[in-house]
């Protein structure tokens, strides 16, 4: 082989390791598996069965709070969207500073970080819905605006902390509206997440709402599966499917331990036997309260906390 064929060999090679050395590691020994916290005191309870946990502040010193009650050093999955949503403008800026400084103001030395963006195409929807110009412009323009302000967040973090890396999760209803717009196309997800995935809080075979229609758990997660998949082919860096079990006691979602057990039941088999989903997220531990409902997490119900733990210790 010639000489010069072989140095662009070696040197394209070396492109590609580092590009991919850029990104969150979802080449792991043990899947990800943890709950979304809404206490950071919560930390120490979940241990025993999880090898992560989620966090979903409303103010950049929650973050430093998380961080630092982080003593067995699980891998933080920190939500991340509420801190770059403008609301004026009803949609996504790329401002990281308050975050970075708020990471660099813990005690934490590691630097492994999954960011959670959590519905932010929904999010830009609901606000187009409310009259946002920019908004609406976005999704005529098939949220451009979004994956690029996304794709600079992630190249910033990633920047900051190395090893570090994207969870992008996106609401059903957003699947929805995109299948019944472009019904030949695929759906949009963020184009440099490691992570992808959906959440729908109901019945694994029939989730969803009397306004938008009710599909199964499988249906929205092989409209997620095929875009990854097209997503990896075009720029290959490990990218996974990450699953979300609703683990909560409310109104109009979940109204009998029996169902959250059900639900996790399934997921866990899927966790176990489909080698492309990289991880389950437990939605929720704690309490809290939206929309003037209350959520009971899966802390506050012994037989679903039981049955969790007992889920999930042997595969933290």
């Amino acid at each position: 082989m010639d000489n010069k064929v072989i140095i662009i060999f070696i040197f394209l090679l070396l492109i590609s390791t580092n590009a991919n050395a850029f990104y969150f590691n979802t080449d792991r020994q043990k899947k990800i598996i943890g709950p979304l916290l809404t206490k950071a005191s919560q930390i120490n309870e979940i241990q025993n069965f999880s090898n992560a946990f989620g966090a979903a502040p409303n103010k950049p010193s929650d973050i430093t709070d998380y961080l630092n009650g982080n003593s067995n050093e699980m891998l933080p999955v920190i939500g991340i969207d509420k801190l770059l949503f403008d609301s004026d403008t009803g949609m996504f800026h790329h401002d990281v500073s308050l975050i970075v400084d708020a990471i660099k103001q813990s005690v934490a030395t590691k630097t492994e970080i999954l960011f959670l963006i959590d519905e932010p195409l929904w999010t830009v929807r609901k606000s187009c819905l409310k009259n946002k110009h920019d908004a609406c412009y976005d999704i005529e323009n098939r949220y451009a605006a979004t994956l690029s302000t996304m794709r600079v967040v992630g190249q910033l973090l990633r920047k900051h902390f190395p090893g570090s890396g994207v969870l992008h999760i996106e609401s059903w209803a957003e699947l929805v509206f995109q299948k019944n717009e472009f019904p030949n196309e695929k759906v949009i997800m963020l184009d440099e997440a490691e992570y992808l995935g959906f959440d729908c809080y109901g019945n694994f075979y029939s989730c969803g709402s009397e306004e938008y229609g009710y599909y199964s758990h499988l249906e929205y997660g092989s409209l997620v599966w095929d875009t990854m998949q097209d997503l990896e082919l075009a720029n290959p860096i490990g990218r996974k499917m990450f699953i979300v079990a609703g683990a909560f006691l409310a109104e109009n979602y979940f109204s009998h331990p029996e169902e959250i057990t059900h639900l996790v039941l399934i997921y866990t088999r899927l966790l176990d036997n489909v080698e492309m989903i990289g991880g389950l997220g437990i939605f929720l531990w704690g309490d809290f309260e939206e929309n003037d409902t209350m959520f009971y997490g899966a802390r506050s119900n012994e037989k679903v906390r039981d049955f969790i733990n007992s889920t999930f210790k042997s595969r933290k």
